[in-house]
């Protein structure tokens, strides 16, 4: 590849016009959430909202808004941006902005997603997991819908240039055809796994069809708080996810096998490490190949920023639209179902759109 053609590769990506981007939540997500991973090796930074948009091309922070005055302060200190509101529909009338990340609480952000399509925001990122309910989130996609917003849900997993790659393996037949996904991680079934879910659902290409789900807490599964526990899913074209989930969260590591017909690829030590393995072409064992990581390594959430915004240029999708969001919520939901069921089948979509999962640690 010569160097004319690297850089048009690198272009390629960049939206065609400019954005103003705007941050709703000025905490731990939406703007300090770097202090606390300095030196740490296994993702490409910036992870928080703020310094993401910053760094993203084509679009520029110019506004923030958060109800607690002080979290306004460090903002403006932080990111040099001084349109800051504690009523971000103030903040939305007055800014205009094109792109509006939603880095709350769970609790009023299916509210303020809705408010936000119905005030005519372009474009809506809200971080995972999206809401507490099924209701909510069916209420967040028709608002959004409705008012043409594209909706995407920060599970940034599904940007991260390594699983694209994981991706490109997959449909370029490296390992055959894809039949089961697996996951190893000791969290919470909606908080972290919104992110597991996600990736799942982008890698095996089509909707969850039932799910069965064994807890690991019965005072939590007779409950709506966030739990851990192990799950099974089957996809509706055949591909079968196994999750393995539980308390201890002392060992804190994550692995992910996507296994194939002729081989399998591996995530290991929180993403950091991949592996390639493939069919001997004469022996047929076997064996492992060096793994393509991406040539352009970003940040997942810069590129997902990018996209988004390109998403407002064109037909394409994001790549976890506000239905992958849902439904990472409701494999939580149905695998506590399961176990409330007596560890039975729950066939998806859940009918009782009422149900939730409300708290998270």
């Amino acid at each position: 590849m010569s160097l004319n053609e690297a850089f048009k590769v690198i272009a390629h990506t960049r939206p065609e016009g400019r954005y103003k981007g705007a941050v709703i939540g000025c905490g731990r997500m939406g703007s300090t959430i770097d202090d606390e991973h300095v030196g740490q090796p296994s993702y490409i930074w910036p992870w928080a909202h703020a310094p993401a948009v910053i760094e993203a091309r084509n679009i520029d922070l110019v506004a923030a808004s958060d109800s607690e005055p002080e979290r306004l302060v460090d903002f403006e200190r932080r990111w040099s941006v001084n349109a800051t509101y504690t009523d971000y529909r103030e903040m939305v009338e007055k800014e205009k902005p094109d792109l509006v990340c939603v880095a709350t609480r769970p609790a009023p952000r299916a509210e303020i997603v809705t408010n936000l399509a119905e005030m005519g925001v372009p474009a809506v990122f809200a971080t995972k997991p999206m809401c507490y309910s099924l209701k909510q989130a069916d209420a967040m996609i028709d608002a959004c819908k409705s008012n043409g917003t594209v909706l995407a849900i920060a599970s940034h997993f599904n940007w991260y240039g390594y699983y694209d790659r994981v991706r490109e393996l997959i449909k370029g037949g490296e390992i055959g055809a894809l039949r089961s996904m697996i996951c190893h991680h000791p969290h919470t079934l909606s908080n972290m796994h919104s992110h597991t879910f996600a990736l799942f659902r982008l890698i095996a290409d089509s909707p969850a069809d039932w799910v069965f789900g064994h807890m690991d807490d019965e005072e939590r599964a007779d409950s709506n708080q966030d739990l851990s526990g192990s799950g099974y899913i089957v996809y509706r074209n055949g591909i079968r996810a196994h999750l393995n989930s539980f308390s201890d969260r002392t060992r804190n590591s994550w692995t992910i096998e996507f296994i194939g017909e002729a081989g399998k690829i591996v995530s290991r030590i929180e993403h950091s490490e991949f592996e390639l393995w493939g069919k001997h072409p004469e022996t047929g064992e076997l064996i492992e190949r060096q793994f393509p990581g991406p040539w352009h390594r970003r940040s997942s959430l810069v590129d997902a920023i990018e996209q988004i915004c390109r998403c407002l240029e064109s037909d394409e999708t994001p790549l976890c639209p506000g239905e992958f969001g849902r439904e990472a919520l409701e494999l939580a939901i149905g695998m506590r179902e399961s176990h409330r069921r007596g560890n039975t089948r729950v066939d998806l979509p859940l009918k009782d759109r009422t149900l939730k999962i409300e708290a998270f640690v």
